[in-house]
């Protein structure tokens, strides 16, 4: 059976210990506390963008880059619109990295893990 932390617990550890490990990360958006769905986006110094989507127990990566439609950051935008009228609980950190491709979800888990009944 899954089991979770609070959202909004699970936030303010992740930002803490990102913070501590020198990166630059702050909530954007303040969901619901219990609940809300995660995104955090990661803003390359390289001009791209990551979306990291929570999954399960799993993240989801949706990678922007410039081109004709517009800048990294405003398609990145636009989705977050969209997944905001899908999930008006949702919360957003925001988090400033060197390169958008490392693979930052492999180090921060999710808030869901199992136990055997």
């Amino acid at each position: 059976m899954p089991y979770g932390l609070k959202t909004g617990f699970w936030v303010r550890a992740t930002l803490r210990r990102l913070n501590q490990n020198g990166l630059i990360a702050a909530v954007a958006r303040k969901g619901d506390e219990d609940a809300g769905s995660i995104f955090i986006v990661l803003n390359g110094r390289d001009g791209r963008t990551a979306i990291l989507r929570e999954q399960d127990n799993t993240w989801c990566r949706q990678s922007f880059e410039s081109d004709d439609t517009g800048s990294a950051a405003m398609q990145a935008s636009a989705y977050l619109e969209r997944q905001e009228r899908y999930d008006p609980d949702l919360w957003i950190i925001e988090i400033d990295v060197r390169d958008s491709t490392h693979p930052l979800e492999n180090e921060i888990g999710t808030r869901r893990f199992s136990h055997p009944d």
